[in-house]
């Protein structure tokens, strides 16, 4: 964990990662990221500064980068993740744990986190990034049973969309293999949640439940709510009660034009801590990946990553 001086520094753009001799970097790589793995792995060795010395790690599964970052990031002077969004927020606990910087190459569908960090989608300015000029930003940290995010979080039709869309799909062409699995996952009737949230109790027959810590869902341009910050030491949960095709449609319409927020079937608390349940138990999300299932519990640490960004 950071302490609190290495908190309040860590937006001086003099506070950036400058590797040099001796220095060791952690690279954990998720081979089904849509972009050149060979090339990547070259760039990550070859681009390196003179004397540094590259660990590079490929994981098998979902949970391997948790895993791997925990093992090997305690001696890193730097953890990178290679892949989407689930990657990235894996790789996270052992950049948390460890107090370690957190690079991200991004490789996969949406790349969400990266892009609202301006961080380049190409894989080689990303690399250029870490090995050159750069700056840190600290964001805070969602935690979902013991598991951390950095971007979002929820159950309901994004828990099952996520599930229902095909891998091959989402390889190929990213971000759109969601449409076909977002269509199922509507079409599937509301489970109800009970959700208790800063002093709040909430029943709500809800066809989704979101947690944000960042802005967007699914794509960048599509923003839930400009007001979200990924620094403010608040989460912002959203429950969803349109259930019938005409207020699903309104709530979509106002989603694609950016006015979520003044949808009547969208209430929101911002909170601190946020236990999920629902009947029947269904699906829980974790940036991008399902891995939970309700109940959840859900809560923020502060400012708890720092995270390469261009200067």
């Amino acid at each position: 964990m950071l302490s609190d001086q290495e908190q309040q520094t860590s937006d001086d753009p003099a506070d950036a990662v400058a590797l040099g001799a001796g220095d060791r970097v952690v690279a954990i790589v998720n081979p089904g990221t849509r972009a050149h793995l060979g090339r990547i792995t070259a760039a990550l060795l070859d681009g390196a500064p003179s004397g540094v010395v590259v660990d590079i790690f490929q994981t098998t599964r979902q949970g391997d980068g948790r895993e791997l970052s925990l093992a090997h990031g305690a001696n890193a002077r730097l953890l990178i993740a290679v892949g989407g969004d689930g990657t990235v927020g894996e790789v996270a606990e052992g950049a948390v744990e460890h107090g370690v910087p957190l690079g991200i190459v991004p490789g996969g569908s949406t790349n969400i986190i990266g892009r609202e960090l301006g961080i380049p989608t190409a894989s080689g300015r990303a690399i250029a990034l870490l090995y050159g000029k750069n700056r840190l930003r600290t964001i805070d940290v969602g935690r979902a049973n013991g598991l951390l995010f950095l971007h979002m979080a929820g159950a309901g039709i994004d828990s099952l969309m996520f599930d229902l869309t095909n891998p091959r799909w989402k390889k190929r062409v990213g971000w759109m293999a969601y449409v076909p699995a977002a269509a199922q996952a509507l079409a599937r009737p509301a489970p109800c949640f009970h959700i208790r949230a800063e002093g709040q109790e909430l029943r709500e027959r809800a066809p989704l439940v979101l947690i944000a810590n960042g802005p967007s869902i699914i794509h960048p341009r599509i923003r839930l709510d400009p007001s979200f910050e990924i620094d403010d030491g608040w989460l912002d949960l959203m429950v969803a009660t349109a259930t019938t095709p005409i207020a699903l449609a309104r709530t979509l319409g106002r989603l694609a034009t950016l006015q979520l927020r003044k949808s009547p079937y969208i209430q929101r608390v911002p909170a601190r801590r946020i236990e999920i349940d629902s009947d029947p138990p269904v699906p829980f999300q974790i940036d991008g990946d399902v891995a939970l299932q309700t109940p959840v519990t859900v809560t923020i640490l502060p400012l708890a990553i720092r995270i390469v960004v261009p200067a």
